[in-house]
């Protein structure tokens, strides 16, 4: 099964040998099968074509912690999160890196930064509670163990351990316990919207995640469509060589309307991309109504039932910041996309100017080539 997926890798490579994705799917099937310096390589190589493929990096940091070597680990999370301010799960891992070094204060900063990004992130919570122990911080480590405890991981004793100075307790994920008696019609009504309003988030995130990929393939055929334009000029300027030994205007009328034809291909991919640029800031405001819906839904609760919902509004909420987290990553990738799009009729623009003095080569042949009156 694993040669399988490497040779299958391997072969999309050699098909596709400028494809960030074949060599990332090369380096992920070698990591799968140990294969930790191959895997390293083929890390490097998608890198090499996309310095901000992201999962390309976090696949060689992972690699790097199998290897033991964790300062380049360490130096690949920072590179991911100077990339994405807003990778929760970068943050996190870098801090833990910090912590198994003993740099306990660049361990806390890091942490800290994961909390602020998602302030939900349990996990994150109880390492800082860790680290805060072992600076001798017993009184921070406490609050972090009761807000990983808040957040679902069950930690019994954690506090008690941490005001007495001894080593922290071990921990496992844990449900948050159900409220006891029958909820409110109106505060259930409230959970069945919030609950709907998720979904319906959840949608929008998978039909945004297409347009993305369907950008991604119009900004493939556009680079492809300006292959042919150089192509095109290339075999222009042959047949502008000809004419001007032949004197053959018909040959250069067709080759005018083929670059027409072309030039108009280019227009109709230009018309598309500003149509997925406006649906994207459609979506962007859909999402920001949506969090706001949200944010009414939780003032709506009365004050007596607001302990009994709050952990389920807590999960709701996490479940909408990290769904906002990823539509802000998909709003980078247009970004970089656009900026592609940009760049590549910039390239069309002067291509097109050096056909236009192509044009006027071949027009002076004409007039040179038409018959002189009388």
């Amino acid at each position: 099964m694993f040669g399988d997926r490497i040779s299958k890798a391997r072969k999309a490579v050699k098909k596709r040998p400028y494809d960030v994705e074949a060599y990332y799917e090369l380096a992920e099937a070698y990591k799968e099968k140990s294969m930790l310096a191959e895997a390293v390589a083929e890390y490097k190589k998608a890198l090499t074509l996309n310095f901000t493929h992201t999962e390309s990096r976090r696949g060689l940091a992972a690699v790097y912690i199998q290897l033991g070597m964790l300062d380049e680990a360490i130096i690949e999370y920072k590179k991911i999160v100077g990339i994405n301010p807003h990778a929760k799960e970068a943050y996190y891992h870098l801090g833990l890196l910090y912590r198994q070094k003993g740099q306990l204060e660049e361990a806390v900063h890091t942490l800290k930064k994961a909390i602020q990004v998602n302030p939900y992130h349990a996990q994150a919570h109880y390492s800082l509670a860790e680290v805060y122990q072992k600076r001798g911080m017993n009184a921070e480590a406490t609050v972090e163990y009761e807000k990983a405890r808040v957040l679902g991981l069950d930690i019994t004793g954690a506090a008690v351990t941490a005001e007495k100075g001894g080593p922290p307790p071990k921990t496992t994920v844990s449900t948050p316990a159900k409220v006891a008696g029958s909820p409110p019609a109106v505060v259930a009504k409230e959970r069945t919207e919030e609950a709907d309003k998720l979904s319906k988030l959840s949608k929008e995130l998978e039909t945004k995640s297409r347009q993305v990929e369907e950008l991604k393939i119009l900004t493939e055929k556009q680079a492809k469509e300006m292959e042919k334009l150089r192509s095109l000029l290339v075999s222009r300027e042959q047949e502008n060589t000809k004419l001007k030994q032949t004197n053959k205007p018909a040959e250069a009328d067709k080759l005018n309307k083929e670059l027409e034809a072309k030039s108009r291909q280019v227009e109709e991919l230009k018309v598309l991309t500003e149509k997925q640029a406006k649906e994207m800031e459609r979506l962007n405001s859909l999402l920001a109504s949506k969090e706001h819906e949200n944010a009414q839904l939780k003032s709506a609760i009365k004050p007596e039932e607001a302990d009994k919902q709050s952990r389920e509004l807590e999960v709701k909420s996490r479940q909408v910041g990290e769904l906002k987290a990823l539509l802000e990553k998909q709003d980078k990738e247009m970004a970089k996309f656009r900026s592609l799009l940009i760049a590549k009729e910039q390239e069309n623009s002067q291509l097109k100017l050096t056909i236009k003095r192509k044009d006027v080569e071949i027009a002076e042949l004409r007039s040179r080539s038409a018959p002189k009156p009388g």
